[in-house]
Order: C-alpha cells, then structure tokens, then sequence
C-alpha cells in the first residue's frame, strides 16, 4: 500500500520529536540506574530517621534527579512525600537567606566585612567586648558571644529578645575561637535591614530568590502553601501542638517568623537553583570575587572549618561523608535539612527531611547523612557507559 505524500511528510516532521523523547527516556533510564544503590539508601532511612524527605542532585549544569522518598509526617494516614513539598529549612536560612544577603551588600560596596557590627547596629554599643566584634566575626562564628540561656524563654517578641542580644556577654577574645552561635547570624539579618532599608524577607525576595526564580522559598509560608509542608515537631513544652507552615526554631518564632538564623521555608528544587549560583560564580547577580570573599576558608580562628556563613568539611569529616570534597560548601539545618556544593565535582546535592517529626528526639538524622551523601558521591564518581 502507498502512502500518501502528506502523510508521509507529517511522519517524517514528527520523527524528530518521537527520536527526541526516546532519548530524554534513554537518558533517564541511565540516571535512574546509576543513582539506584543511592536512591535505596536514602529508602532505608525512611521510618527511621526520617518520615520523608525529598533529594535533588545536580552535575555540571544540569539537575540529573528530583526524587521523593516516604510520607509527609510520621503519622500512620499520611500522604506521600510529595516532589514539590516544601520544608522548614531552620539553620539552612543562614546561608540560603542571610549569607546571600549579605553577599549582595558586599557585591554592592555597601558593607564592610572588617568594620565593627556596632557601626551599623549602634544598639549593640556598650556592653564590655562588642567594639571589637566585627562583620566577619558574625559571619565565621567567632563573634564571642555566649549564654546558656535560652533567649525565647525570657522575651515575649522581637524587641525585647533583640536587646537580649545587643547585651549578651562576650565569653572570649573575637576572632579567637569558634563556637556556632544564632545569635552572630540574628544580627547579620539586623545589619542586612539596616543596610537596605528594607525587612530582610523582602530584601531577600526582591533581590535574590525572585530574580532566581525561587518561586516557592520565603519567610511566613501563605495558607494556600500549607499543604505542601511537611510538619515539624509536636511542641508540647512552648506552643503546645503540632508545629506546620510556621517556623519551628523557638527564637525564630518569637521574632515574627522573619530572623537572620532560621525561618525560610523553601523546596528542593528552588536550592538546586541556589547551588548552581555558586557553582557558576555567581551567574550575574554576584561577581565571582564577590563569590570568592564568602567560600574562602578563613584563617581565624586557627583550624577553623567556616567560609564566611558557609561551613566547610574537616580532615576528621562532616555529615557529608568521607568522600565529601575538602573545599565542598556545606550547612545543615535542624529539621533534618542539609546542602552540600561541590566545586571539585561541579556538583551539588539537597537533602530534605523533616526528621524531627514527631519528635527531636529521633537523632539518627547524623548517620543517615553520612550514609546518603556517600552513596550518592560514589554513584557521582561512577562512570556512566
């Protein structure tokens, strides 16, 4: 039988599309089963350290998976985890919000890493040791400032814990010794509002995560988002219920949901476009030197492991394992989140969980990184073909 010419030429234009799609299937096939052991591995912390989570890994440009593993809560009728969920980034905000942000000003000639915090915060004045604390002391966790206290239990909102802050002794020489502390990133987000004129939520949004296209990543989640986030922790010592679609850090809430060390809520595909900003130095809206004064491994304190915001991995190793790059970018977030930028491999992997649902209780969220991430690293490091 003969075929007709028109047909014969739609056969031939849509050749193309099918050989295309035949392609991206192959190609997907191939990713799938090169991240098969590591996909298994993040499987079996399900029920474990984790109800769910959700993972996106990125190499040489492109984002090779987005996958989701488990159930939204712990809770024996929960749905599952969905691609899109987003999480409570808790201590992710560090360097996702506040770093960035503090980047921009940089990026700007707007703020000085050496110049003393009490020059933008004059409120900080006065107590013995802050005139010495500089921008970079807040930024590499050097700052000196200590208390046992627990700040939200001695302030009713933003203001008063705020000036619990501006007058919390200094326990050491700045500069001298690290010791990770919310409160040296609590007032780089006071700096970043000083600096910009503008409520670091805001600044953040018109600045960083729209022009990203960061659609689903901000401060105080909208209602119509709550169903997308995975809840947190059953708070029966502070706000008594189940803790979902609001910041679940204690401090971070009593500042309103907006704070310089915890409250972003965000997805992983949103910090997939976050690691490839400083896996392309900067894409436009930094400049690599810009990019370089904050991913550089400080000096001081001696040994130290931080960048300025962003941790690093150490000879005795990190949560990303023991085939984790020594220059890797890293942070980690309470909640169970964590993000680790691999400049060497040009990679990067998000790791998502809500893994103090139901409780904070559950700490076995530490092997399970180190077990996922060096899955995944290995299965970067295999040669596909």
């Amino acid at each position: 039988m003969r075929i007709g010419r028109r047909r014969f030429v739609q056969a031939m234009a849509v050749a193309p599309l099918f050989a295309g799609r035949a392609g991206r299937a192959a190609a997907a096939t191939a990713r799938d089963l090169r991240f098969a052991a590591a996909f298994d591995e993040i499987d079996s912390w399900v029920g474990k350290a984790f109800p769910g989570a959700v993972v996106a890994i990125g190499m040489h440009g492109r984002r090779v998976a987005l996958r989701s593993f488990g159930k939204l809560s712990s809770a024996p009728d929960a749905p599952p985890m969905p691609r899109d969920a987003i999480f409570d980034l808790a201590s992710l905000t560090k360097v996702v919000g506040t770093t960035t942000a503090a980047e921009l000003l940089y990026n700007r000639g707007l703020l000085d890493l050496d110049r003393p915090v009490i020059a933008y915060l004059p409120a900080f004045a006065g107590t013995p040791g802050h005139a010495r604390i500089t921008v970079r002391h807040l930024l590499s966790h050097s700052s000196g400032l200590f208390t046992t206290d627990l700040l939200w239990q001695h302030s009713r909102n933003r203001q008063e814990l705020l000036a619990l802050i501006d007058h919390m002794p200094v326990a050491w020489k700045p500069g001298s010794r690290y010791q990770y502390r919310d409160e040296n990133m609590i007032l780089m987000g006071e700096i970043v509002e000083r600096l910009s004129g503008q409520p670091l939520d805001r600044f953040l949004h018109d600045n960083a995560f729209a022009p990203l296209n960061m659609k689903d990543t901000g401060f105080n989640p909208p209602a119509s988002q709550f169903a997308r986030i995975p809840p947190t922790e059953q708070d029966d010592m502070f706000r008594h219920r189940l803790v979902r679609g609001v910041v679940h850090d204690e401090n971070a809430y009593v500042l309103g949901g907006v704070a310089g060390h915890a409250g972003l809520f965000s997805t992983a595909r949103d910090l997939a476009k976050l690691a490839e900003l400083y896996l392309h130095h900067g894409r436009g809206l930094l400049k690599p030197a810009s990019i370089a004064a904050f991913t550089t491994r400080q000096s001081e304190p001696p040994g130290t492991s931080r960048a300025l915001g962003w941790d690093m991995t150490e000879a005795s190793g990190s949560f990303a394992g023991p085939r984790a790059s020594p220059d890797a970018l890293i942070h980690t977030g309470f909640t169970g989140t964590s993000l680790y930028i691999d400049r060497r491999r040009h990679a990067f992997i998000v790791l998502l969980t809500n893994r103090v649902n139901p409780t904070r209780d559950n700490k076995r969220i530490a092997e399970a990184r180190i077990g996922i991430h060096s899955a995944i690293l290995s299965a970067i490091d295999t040669p596909v073909g």
